[in-house]
């Protein structure tokens, strides 16, 4: 009788030829177990052994190998959610499986048992979980790809706002040296919106068609170019020096769309108003910086320096981005929290964009409206309020630039509370519209009072001497610090706005974030222009700051709280 043997303790199935003491099978046991398993008579086949739990040689190498390979996969999967390195997690699953077994540990296969009946059963390992979105080498090491391509595009709306502000102080100096009014000084501070309103929806269509990273990469070359050729222009003659500042705006124009497109399509839903907010909160952080740079450099070495310095930042940025990688962010990410929608990396898009049912979309227009009130608020300030503490309080350039400095630093610290309190009530299942609503709220109500407050508060302007805006008699410290403190608070609810109306975008599509935030912005722009101009005519006409700064800024917030509750949504469009 020819017959399948194995001794107990053995790894391996031999064939012999032995004779039986009758027709009966040889008792095989299984391997790795000390029991007995089924019966078997003659030479078993492949496929009989391997239908009854039994391999042959072939076959149990075959099987080790797998199963290698299998726990080589499951310890890099474990690594990743547990934020260790797979070799730690290979080494420590080797360690306890030999410590139980005193022995190296060898793969367990359980073979089919007698019963009564001649039925049997038989169990096998049980599979890997599947991985439907493995985590890239990336996030196994702690700090996600897509969170370093989220810092720099932070880092590239610091020098933004930097590029902004530079001339918010550096107008002061300038006005005297060159004899500017208060309409000049608005003139060339509303200059940079005029390129800014402009390549807002080209900018979000480009972004749209082949990517935000090239087009951040060029806008953020070009914002920098202008800024290196403003102090020669401006000895040339006023409009010369306005061109410069439309280049810086057609320049930053393209910022927001780029950045809304590359996070629409690498932050997962529940990370969404962390990476806005930590994007966003960029600008915030550039107008502090700026602010608290441009007053020194401006004393040690002249206000030139302020646009040289800022320049070549912007231009060793550009020479960095490349090395950051960011069109290689994983194809897909998923969200960290159970239930959580998961985001594909969305490829350029073919299909024509849906304008027409972007115009049509109520939600549209609310955020459109909504960012118009709030950038009449952030934009008039930004450039006017070194001027106010100038010619409505009578401080010099470097304590202009030291109390402008102060809102912002407000902002900047409120910036770390509205992303994680905006994720968080997303988890604890706020609907995301009426997220976006509360927040937007608060970004909307608190500055308005404050603004009202302030126009109360605000001693009447000096009247124009000449055609040149006259410098008021100065304020007392109690009245400064009060007015320096309700401007903070205003600034530091308008933080709230990153995690309402600049997540919307992204809310009703992913795939056209960056041209809705086109659409969205040019609005917000428009203050830029209508705004920071009508403030100097105004404030030329009555010498009055409430009429000229506070109390329109407080009008826009209310019609913009009004009109977002009321018809924004966070739901994502059939359009989409």
């Amino acid at each position: 009788m020819k017959c399948w043997t194995s001794s107990p303790g053995s790894s391996t199935l031999a064939f012999s030829r032995t004779s039986c003491i009758r027709p009966s099978p040889c008792l095989l046991p299984s391997h790795g177990h000390g029991g007995l398993g089924r019966r078997i008579v003659g030479r078993p086949t492949r496929p009989l052994l391997r239908l009854l739990g039994h391999q042959t040689p072939a076959d149990l190498r075959l099987q080790e190998k797998e199963d290698d390979d299998a726990s080589s996969r499951n310890s890099q999967t474990r690594a990743a959610s547990n934020g260790s390195s797979p070799s730690t997690a290979d080494s420590g699953s080797e360690s306890s499986s030999s410590s139980a077994s005193g022995a190296p540990a060898s793969p367990t296969y359980s073979t089919a048992s007698a019963s009564g009946n001649g039925s049997a059963s038989s169990s096998t390992p049980a599979p890997a979980p599947a991985v439907t979105a493995p985590a890239s080498s990336e996030d196994s090491k702690g700090f996600p790809h897509r969170w370093k391509v989220v810092a720099m595009i932070a880092i590239a709306f610091v020098l933004c706002n930097m590029d902004k502000v530079n001339m918010s102080v550096a107008v002061i100096p300038m006005a005297h040296e060159l004899g500017w009014s208060a309409l000049d000084r608005g003139l060339v501070s509303s200059s940079f919106f005029w390129g800014y309103t402009l390549t807002q929806m080209p900018g979000g269509y480009i972004s749209t068609k082949i990517g935000g990273a090239k087009v951040l990469a060029a806008g953020v070359a070009l914002w920098s170019f202008g800024t290196l050729i403003a102090p020669p222009s401006a000895h040339m003659s006023l409009w010369a020096l306005c061109a410069t500042r439309v280049l810086v705006g057609l320049g930053e124009g393209f910022a927001p769309s780029a950045a809304t497109s590359l996070l629409a399509k690498i932050m997962p839903p529940n990370e969404r108003a962390r990476a806005v907010s930590t994007v966003w909160g960029g600008l915030d952080v550039g107008s502090a910086v700026g602010l608290l740079l441009c007053g020194p450099l401006i004393q040690a070495y002249g206000w030139p320096s302020v646009f040289y310095l800022f320049a070549v930042l912007g231009l060793v940025w550009c020479a960095f981005w490349p090395m950051v990688k960011p069109e290689t962010v994983p194809a897909t990410v998923t969200a960290p929290q159970p239930g959580a929608e998961p985001v594909s990396k969305l490829p350029p898009v073919d299909v024509p964009v849906p304008w027409g049912q972007f115009f049509r979309s109520l939600p549209v227009w609310a955020v459109t409206v909504a960012h118009f009130s709030f950038n009449w608020g952030y934009y008039t300030l930004l450039a006017w309020l070194p001027s106010y503490f100038e010619l409505a309080l009578g401080l010099n350039v470097e304590k202009s630039s030291f109390l402008t400095l102060i809102p912002y630093v407000a902002m900047t610290a409120m910036m770390p509370l509205v992303g994680p309190t905006a994720d968080g009530m997303v988890e604890r299942g706020v609907p995301l519209t009426w997220v976006r609503k509360i927040c937007q709220n608060i970004a909307f109500i608190g500055p308005a009072m404050c603004m009202i407050a302030c126009g109360l508060l605000t001693p009447q302007a000096a009247p124009a001497v000449g055609g040149k805006a006259a410098v008021a008699a100065g304020a007392s410290p109690t009245l400064t610090a009060v007015l320096v403190l309700l401007m903070s608070l205003a600034f530091a609810f308008g933080a709230w706005s990153r995690g309402g109306l600049y997540c919307n975008h992204q809310d009703l599509s992913p795939k056209y974030a960056g041209a809705l935030l086109g659409i969205t912005n040019t609005a917000g722009a428009l203050p830029g222009v209508l705004g920071v101009t009508a403030a100097g005519y105004l404030l030329d006409t009555t010498n009055s700051w409430a009429l000229a700064l506070f109390y329109p800024t407080a009008l826009c917030q209310v019609v913009g709280a009004i009109f977002y509750t009321l018809f924004a949504s966070s739901e994502r469009q059939s359009w989409s």
